[in-house]
């Protein structure tokens, strides 16, 4: 009979929802729990915080595993003003931190009183860290800002505090966002503008957790924390020191901190770095980079566009006006002079500028932009009191938090604003090296110097994108701005013989987008010699190597990853223009699936068959599978593709190269059998409905 209810019971209850197939609609919220206590929380995870005798997070809850993330209480930051260290608000108590017995903390716990202690909270929608607006094939559904709730904490010093502390607000920031089992965190800290001149901050702690096993680094990884931050924060995972008694990995702690930890004066600084705590509850790769690639979406939308672009290598006017006719034809939408071919995007001669303003025009009104190349920062020479100090050493570049990032900065903008330049190619982004400079105008020694740059930088990237430009960056700046970064991008394998070139970069796309989605990373397609390898290497002539050449295009238009196809033309002659237009048209057709997520099914070993498949469950073309036959030899397999990311569950709707679809009944595990015969260096796609 106790069998019986409980599977009536289990009948009753729906399932929990997957929020990666399906939609989850449960509003963030804040409410008050029947303990007293305030839980914020969006249907997937929960933040439960005490109030009394101070505040503290007393859980940290998955609803999709029914599981608490939190074994121990610790402070919510920790900071130092003038020296003097203070942990933000937390509570003591004598609970062993093998594990939270709450049941015990209802009497077990008190107040530090040395601690900056709870005031107030407020609740607020999120903000947008800058202006954006859906364009170049990014979803034109796009919610910016993300939907979702922020709490926001104030805390006052304790009562013993230097009274000029005691004129010091710490603000912590919760941020969840709805339909997604992630939180942000990061801190503010409001005083006069007296105080902010006299007080010197240095921030030693964003966030503290200690977790259960399974969570950690050492057990399931059910946890991932990020930072938001490209340089200069580290994400910290060890044992628990507070737990002597009890030693073991099992024990496990995690900190996100400033590396090298900035000491700075209150006026100058404006937000720590967000902190990213994704419950993604899984130790599948596929999984867990699914929900990576999510957290991408929602917090950096803007790498969610593509356009195809070329890289010119000529920059005379009559080569670029030419290759900007070749690229209309076919279909392409941007131009980048690339590296090495003479643009100068910091130059202010009249003659240059109106050159290039009548060549971007002349490019705008076919449906092309254009966009340039300049190495902003790292390796960079610049005149010497804005080279960055390192000491005994070399300098590694220039400092970005000198006058050179305001003479950058006014250039730059100039050169926008004259010609309708859109696209901006900033190779050498700041990469967090330290200045010891006491004489740069925009920070004030070595102990500052990391954060300074870290912010003037992300400020650059910012203000580009919320003046439309499109950034490739070869860095992860993206939320910041920044729009595209390589993926894993090693300028080595492209001067590799072309096979090998194509073969290695399909293994290289194939990997990196575990973590990265199509949109966020470039790859490389070397038409005509880029650092060696000589013919060997190179695509030119265009219409000896057709073949090859129509792998480049086909597995980078159909992976959706942008490629700098790098040379002075895109086509030599009717068949490489016909052949072009064939994959173009391929991937402007099915644009929205092409950009979607990437389902690992074989990688490419070369011994065989190898494929990805995109998904997307929400459209319509719930799924596009690229199929490639690298071999020497006819091959034929029945080719098994999961489709449980697709959303589909019953019959799936198949066609082949663009051929009437075939209902497939999709087996109990959500998969289908296709079977695969394609002859040597053959390539082929499926799509599913």
């Amino acid at each position: 009979m106790g069998w019986l209810l409980v599977l009536l019971l289990a009948g009753m209850t729906a399932a929990f929802p997957d929020w990666l197939v399906e939609e989850v609609n449960t509003p963030s919220q804040l409410k008050y729990t029947k303990q007293g206590t305030l839980l914020l929380s969006n249907g997937l995870i929960g933040r439960e915080f005490l109030l009394s005798p101070d505040f503290s997070t007393v859980d940290f809850y998955s609803y999709e595993k029914q599981a608490s993330l939190l074994r121990a209480l610790n402070p919510e930051a920790v900071i130092s003003l003038d020296g003097i260290v203070y942990n933000i608000s937390g509570l003591l108590t004598n609970i062993p931190r093998a594990y939270l017995n709450r049941t015990a903390l209802s009497q077990d716990k008190q107040a530090n009183i040395n601690a900056f202690h709870y005031v107030s909270h407020s609740t607020h929608s999120p903000q947008a860290p800058f202006k954006y607006t859906p364009k170049r094939g990014a979803p034109k559904d796009t919610k910016w800002p993300p939907k979702g709730l922020r709490l926001d904490v104030r805390f006052k010093a304790p009562f013993h505090a230097p009274s000029i502390h005691q004129q010091v607000t710490v603000v912590i920031h919760y941020e969840i966002y709805d339909g997604c089992p992630l939180m942000a965190k990061w801190l503010t800290v409001e005083a006069s503008s007296i105080v902010q001149k006299k007080v010197m901050l240095k921030i030693e702690a964003v966030e503290l957790l200690s977790v259960n096993w399974q969570w950690a680094d050492a057990g399931y990884q059910w946890l991932l924390v990020e930072t938001d931050q490209p340089h200069g924060t580290v994400v910290q995972w060890s044992d628990d020191p507070l737990q002597p008694d009890m030693p073991g990995s099992f024990q496990r702690n995690v900190q996100s901190s400033y590396k090298p930890s900035p000491s700075l004066p209150l006026s100058s600084f404006s937000e720590s770095f967000r902190v990213h705590e994704l419950v993604h509850a899984s130790s599948d790769p596929e999984r867990t980079g699914l929900a990576q690639r999510q957290k991408l979406r929602l917090l950096a939308p803007q790498t969610q566009e593509n356009p195809i672009f070329f890289h010119m290598t000529n920059s005379s006017e009559e080569a670029v006006r030419s290759v900007i006719d070749q690229l209309a034809e076919v279909g392409f939408e941007m131009l980048i002079y690339s590296f090495g071919s003479g643009f100068n995007i910091e130059s202010d001669d009249e003659e240059y500028l109106n050159q290039m303003k009548s060549i971007i025009s002349y490019a705008n009104a076919k449906g092309i932009e254009v966009g340039g190349y300049d190495l902003i920062d790292w390796t960079r020479t610049v005149p010497k009191e804005w080279m960055a100090d390192a000491g005994s050493s070399p300098s590694p570049g220039a400092c970005f938090a000198s006058g050179w990032t305001d003479y950058l900065m006014e250039r730059v903008l100039n050169f926008i604003n004259r010609t309708g330049l859109s696209m901006m190619e900033t190779d050498g982004p700041y990469p967090g090296y330290q200045c010891q400079s006491s004489n740069h105008s925009h920070h004030k020694n070595v102990d500052d110097s990391v954060y300074r740059q870290l912010m003037l930088q992300g400020n650059f990237f910012k203000t580009m994108q919320e003046m439309g430009i499109y950034v490739n960056q070869p860095d992860t700046y993206f939320y910041q701005g920044g729009t595209k970064t390589g993926m894993g991008y090693n300028e080595n394998q492209y001067s590799l013989p072309r096979w090998q070139d194509l073969s290695v970069s399909r293994q290289q796309m194939f990997d990196s987008m575990f973590h990265y989605t199509p949109t966020v990373g470039w790859m490389f397609l070397p038409l005509v010699v880029y650092h060696g390898g000589g013919d060997a290497a190179m695509f030119e002539p265009l219409s000896q190597h057709y073949t090859e050449f129509e792998w480049g295009l086909a597995q980078y238009l159909g992976a959706g990853v942008a490629a700098c196809y790098r040379g002075y033309r895109i086509y030599d002659s009717e068949e490489t223009k016909a052949l072009v237009k064939k994959w173009v048209g391929f991937y402007k057709k099915h644009r929205p699936i092409i950009t979607s997520d990437i389902i690992h099914v074989r990688r490419a070993d070369m011994q065989g068959i190898d494929c990805f498949m995109h998904v997307n469950p929400k459209l319509q073309e719930k799924a596009l599978a690229m199929v490639f036959n690298p071999t020497n030899e006819p091959q034929q397999t029945n080719l098994t593709l999961p489709l449980y990311y697709s959303g589909l569950s019953t019959i799936a709707h198949v066609s082949h190269e663009g051929a009437a679809p075939v209902a497939m009944t999709i087996d109990r595990r959500f998969n289908i059998v296709v079977n695969v015969a394609l002859k040597p260096l053959q390539i082929t796609w499926f799509l599913i409905e």
